[in-house]
């Protein structure tokens, strides 16, 4: 059973009159014969009868009448179900974030992006490596750690935004905050918390330059308190400030370190979806505007 023979078939009853059909539906009138002759082969029942020169519907055709035009009904709503969910994808823009200081300029970007364009923002935050899911379509775009995996990537378009630095708290009384620009070897051993979570290449490189205990507090008045009694130092991005007084501990930064990592935006290239070029654009422009923060 094809659609095409449930709209002939109906075509038929409203009319019956092949001739008048095959006029409205632009079709030869033996097409439609033969139509309807192999969906009665297939019910095995008679959905018509000849009177004069017209036809007419049997009892079992006029029920046939009531589940073709339901079946049609059906087809026309999946039909436009998925067109239209065609359509909302096609103009759904997916975009994925790492946390940090990229997630605190997420709504301003998207509040930007959709007043002046069509397409909508569906943003969510994810892991550090966005490879598989921007190449299976999962994400649009994706503003995340530039990582030796999608640099070696021919399938992607890779465009560096901006280098994330770090700094850190320590009491005056330390002897490290008297060094200029210290080496992280000098903090071999040291406790160390982070106001916010590390990505996994920063946890190894601190790890492998410092063999330093590494403990996330993500509340600043925590840390100002371990801070104050001495039980550690305070790394932070330098986007993140805490409210201490100069007078009692040193703010070092560590930009001169390899303590680093580069922040990129990842696009499929074969990625057509419209807006997807004037969003990657947009985020260059926003974060070369505010990330000079280091």
């Amino acid at each position: 059973m094809e659609i095409k023979q449930l709209k002939y078939f109906l075509e038929v009853a409203k009319r019956e009159h092949l001739s008048d059909a095959a006029l409205e539906l632009d079709i030869a009138q033996s097409a439609i014969s033969r139509q309807i002759q192999q969906l009665e082969d297939e019910l095995q029942v008679k959905l018509f009868k000849r009177q004069g020169r017209n036809i007419r519907l049997t009892t079992a055709g006029k029920d046939f009448v009531i589940h073709a035009t339901k079946l049609l009904n059906q087809v026309d709503e999946t039909l436009t179900l998925f067109r239209q969910q065609e359509s909302n994808n096609l103009y759904s823009i997916n975009l994925g974030y790492e946390q940090g200081y990229v997630a605190e300029r997420i709504l301003p970007l998207i509040q930007t992006f959709e007043r002046q364009y069509d397409s909508k923002i569906i943003p969510q935050q994810v892991s550090q490596d966005s490879t598989k899911q921007i190449l299976v379509d999962a994400l649009d775009v994706a503003i995340t750690e530039l990582t030796p995996t999608l640099q070696q990537n021919n399938d992607l378009n890779v465009t560096l935004l901006y280098e994330e630095t770090y700094h850190l708290y320590l009491p005056k009384e330390e002897p490290l905050a008297l060094a200029m620009n210290p080496h992280l070897a000098q903090f071999e051993g040291a406790t160390i918390f982070t106001l916010t979570p590390l990505s996994t290449t920063m946890i190894a490189l601190i790890e492998q330059l410092t063999k330093a205990t590494l403990h996330v507090v993500t509340h600043p008045a925590l840390a100002q308190y371990l801070l104050a009694q001495h039980r550690g130092f305070i790394l932070a991005p330098d986007y993140q400030r805490l409210t201490v007084s100069s007078l009692d501990y040193k703010d070092i930064s560590l930009s001169h370190t390899p303590l680093k990592r580069s922040i990129c935006i990842v696009v499929r290239k074969e990625n057509n979806k419209p807006d997807v070029q004037q969003l990657t654009s947009l985020i260059q422009t926003l974060f070369n505007r505010v990330s000079t923060y280091h």
